[in-house]
């Protein structure tokens, strides 16, 4: 598994909002604006979901996803292959800090599941020569 450098981390934790790409097993691509995102470590990133219906289909016939985030000096892109919980303790704790957030938010969604998405590889997405070049 690889490790995503600290400015990626960074990065996913302070970005307002980050793209999610999921592929149907046809070959359709999904992407979709995903705001409730954490990088739990250098190999895990948390995407919640309240309401990704097409990812979350994509996902169960093909559990591979990327995740791109950017910001004006540059940005990143992770690869990897995701785990979906919906019940237990680890999914508990998630729903209720992102119930709490957009609570306080004045929004009334709750999260139907989690997103774990484990790292494979990392990109830059920053421009200059070393564009899509291969990080981790």
């Amino acid at each position: 598994m690889a490790k995503m450098p600290q400015a990626c981390q960074d990065l996913i934790n302070n970005a307002y909002a980050a793209a999610f790409s999921t592929c149907s097993p046809d070959g359709t691509p999904n992407v979709v604006p995903v705001s409730m995102k954490q990088a739990l470590d250098a190999e895990t990133v948390m995407v919640s979901d309240q309401y990704l219906n097409k990812t979350l289909a994509n996902l169960r016939e093909n559990p591979r996803a990327a995740l791109s985030v950017w910001d004006e000096e540059g940005g990143f892109q992770v690869k990897g292959t995701v785990t979906y919980e919906d019940e237990g303790p680890r999914y508990e704790a998630v729903a209720a800090q992102v119930h709490e957030i957009l609570s306080s938010m004045g929004y009334d969604y709750t999260s139907k599941g989690v997103c774990y998405l484990h790292v494979e590889q990392v990109f830059s997405v920053t421009p200059g020569e070393g564009a899509g070049s291969l990080l981790a």
